[in-house]
């Protein structure tokens, strides 16, 4: 709903379908909802092959073609792809199952979309330039920052960040050490000068360091047993190790992949002799750092208690093994918070932050309580303390608003970007309502010693939720305000108000 009201031009309906119909042929998601009660004037595009998956996949129609009727008719302006579409639809408007006037609908919309966008005045690209404005300058250098402000620094026992000169002799391997995959998921195979490996990284920003590279190539299910052996032994001559482990994910080898779009996994460790590599560098006894690059959690435990740092990359993207190594050797604050919850095992998947009261009612047993890491959690290489959280109002209307204000202190040494979070809990509701949810968040810079004052603002919209008539409402009671860190209760403050 956010998306429409920012005025999107076009939604794509999902695979998925909700109350037993595929959302590719559901009026109610398309029309009702879509175009009806949120006023959406864009066009709506399927997924790829999706409207013949109402055939084959979810048997909900006998052939492609009454899979192409019902989609229509609920609301599908244009199909992403299809051979049968054209030829099929030609025949449902002849035979008068489809209405023109309904066809003009679509074509209105996709019209509508095109003229706005100037393609009619320029409806080619200069082929001449596409490349130099895409790689320029300025788009490599937001690249670069949107990688250090995303890199979340999960473990620092003080290695970090390293001394220039300090360890002279590094040891780098792991199947993300040295390959594009840095880009992730839906990505083009690249020339090699455009992709800034960690390698590359090291290389550029700490070029005193012997750095010794022990390539494990890049499929994780296919790593060879000589190349542990061999970086374990390298490991045992450097001064430092860094494992680079994770997910493969570029689409131009689809069927390797271990991670990205159509690709699930039956649990959460790392594919193949990639733990026993961890393990193997680590048993050396000399300080290993594990990073990951990865597009979705992975089950860490023996490295979280195991080794001095860890660094979560996700998926840093072109100029992000330069990112990497500048939050290694210090040039970089880490200031990134995890967006998601960091389970221990695949049977803690559903742990989530925002879950109901009663979820945990059953605790698991035989087994430690609680995520690795919880949503919105990231270290950095400076402290803040939160202090002196405070309300403008104890009581207000339904529609009212309510001002929140903490101070944040930089108690370390160094200058640092502290991501505030806000989160609101409905303490009782005639609609069973999650234990917190964050509603705001302010990234802010302070320098060391010194205090920000950071505020937001409580909305009846950060208060409302769907009654038991699915009735969007603001239900009289007490909300809890909660300011920190992150989603962990020990990391955040409180405060409370009433609404009558």
């Amino acid at each position: 709903m956010r998306n429409v009201k920012a005025a999107a031009g076009s939604l794509m309906t999902s695979h998925n379908e909700v109350n037993g119909i595929p959302a590719h042929c559901s009026r109610r998601l398309m029309t009702d909802v879509l175009r009806g009660e949120w006023d959406f004037r864009g066009f709506v595009v399927s997924d790829w092959d999706d409207i013949e998956h109402i055939h084959d996949l979810h048997h909900a129609a006998e052939s492609d073609k009454e899979a192409f009727f019902r989609s229509i008719m609920a609301g599908m302006d244009m199909h992403m792809h299809g051979p049968d579409w054209t030829p099929a639809v030609v025949e449902l408007v002849r035979e008068g199952r489809i209405p023109e006037s309904r066809i003009d609908e679509s074509v209105r919309r996709i019209l509508t979309a095109k003229f706005r966008l100037g393609l009619f005045e320029h409806p080619y690209a200069d082929e001449s330039t596409t490349m130099d404005v895409r790689l320029c300058p300025e788009h490599r250098a937001t690249a670069l920052e949107a990688a250090r402000k995303s890199i979340v620094l999960l473990k620092n026992d003080g290695i970090l960040p390293l001394e220039h000169g300090r360890y002279r002799r590094i040891m780098l391997t792991g199947i993300n050490a040295d390959d594009e995959n840095i880009l992730g998921d839906w990505s083009a195979h690249q020339k090699r000068e455009n992709v800034v490996t960690v390698l590359d990284g090291l290389r550029a920003v700490a070029p005193e360091a012997d750095i010794t590279f022990v390539d494990q190539g890049w499929d994780p299910r296919n790593m060879d047993s000589a190349k542990v052996e061999r970086a374990a032994e390298a490991a045992r001559e450097a001064d430092l190790n860094i494992v680079v482990a994770g997910e493969y994910m570029m689409r131009y080898r689809w069927l390797e992949r271990t991670c990205g779009e159509d690709t699930d996994r039956s649990d959460i460790d790392l594919v193949g002799l990639q733990n026993e590599l961890i393990e193997k560098v680590a048993a050396s006894g000399k300080p290993t750092i594990l990073i990951l690059v990865n597009g979705r959690p992975l089950g860490v435990e023996w490295a979280a208690e195991h080794l001095p740092a860890i660094i979560e990359a996700w998926e840093p993207g072109m100029q992000g093994g330069r990112a990497i190594a500048e939050i290694l050797f210090g040039e970089v604050n880490p200031s990134a918070k995890l967006a998601i919850t960091i389970p221990r095992r695949v049977g803690q998947t559903l742990m989530y932050y925002n879950h109901k009261p009663s979820m945990y009612f059953h605790p698991a047993v035989v087994t430690k309580q609680g995520p690795l890491y919880p949503f919105g959690f990231g270290l950095s290489y400076t402290t803040y303390t939160y202090s002196n959280l405070r309300l403008d109002k104890d009581v207000i209307a339904p529609d009212g608003t309510v001002k929140v204000t903490v101070d944040v202190t930089n108690t370390g040494t160094r200058d640092g970007e502290e991501i505030v979070q806000l989160y609101i809990r409905d303490e009782y509701s005639s609609v069973t309502r999650p234990v917190k949810e964050l509603k705001d968040f302010a990234r802010v810079a302070i320098a060391p010693g010194r205090t920000v004052t950071v505020s937001f603002t409580v909305t009846p919209d950060m208060l409302r939720f769907l009654d038991e008539d699915m009735r969007p409402v603001v239900e009289p009671g007490r909300f809890i305000v909660m300011v920190g860190a992150s989603s962990a209760d020990s990391d955040l403050l409180t405060a409370d108000f009433t609404v009558k």
